[in-house]
């Protein structure tokens, strides 16, 4: 496994994983731990790269997550590719995530096709998070001449508050290029109503 770090900020350093998370790796992440020591507010540890994780891996990212709330900080954890969230859903690890999280953008990137499963409950602090997704996504591709699916999957998105859905039309359009198609689906009643107070009933799918 190899592990990058990244500061994000003042307030916010990222860890970017890679490889399997396992009982042999475990020592390595668990050095990592202490030598990034106390300078941040919010640890950002993003599974895009990583190919596998065992139960211990899991359990190193509980006493993070329980040592970080202690001292008042916080852990993220982002882009779960589609084998690690399989196991995150079957553990039941994802509910941990989200019950202190309150919202997560789990990632799937495809080369023409990019799926956003929004968790949790969003408000206007969430929104900055999955515009960075987009702009993102947008910069590889605005150049292209072929069409490009975006997906936003709500299905497991709870509530949305009004300011957050304000803000959300504005990242929509700004990260918006021609040749992109981005539909939302899954949306709740609730969140239809949503969409369609901000007269963006054009993306609901």
């Amino acid at each position: 496994m190899t592990i990058k770090s990244e500061r994000l900020g003042r307030t916010s350093l990222a860890l970017l994983l890679s490889g399997r998370l396992d009982t042999v790796t475990a020592p390595q992440f668990e050095r990592k731990i202490k030598q990034v020591g106390n300078d941040f507010a919010e640890l950002i540890i993003d599974l895009l790269d990583l190919t596998y994780i065992s139960s211990m891996g899991l359990r190193l990212l509980l006493q993070t997550q329980k040592a970080l709330k202690q001292s008042g900080r916080r852990l993220v954890i982002k882009n779960l590719n589609e084998s690690i969230r399989e196991v995150f859903e079957m553990t039941g690890f994802i509910k941990l995530i989200v019950q202190e999280e309150k919202f997560l953008v789990i990632k799937k990137e495809e080369e023409s096709a990019l799926t956003l499963s929004l968790v949790g409950r969003m408000d206007d602090a969430n929104v900055p998070a999955l515009q960075e997704e987009l702009a993102a996504f947008s910069e590889k591709h605005e150049p292209l001449e072929y069409s490009v699916l975006v997906v936003l999957d709500m299905g497991k998105l709870e509530s949305i508050s009004p300011t957050a859905r304000k803000l959300l039309k504005t990242a929509l359009e700004k990260t918006a290029w021609p040749k992109r198609k981005l539909v939302v689906q899954n949306a709740s009643e609730n969140i239809r109503r949503a969409f369609e107070a901000e007269s963006m009933e054009n993306y609901l799918d």
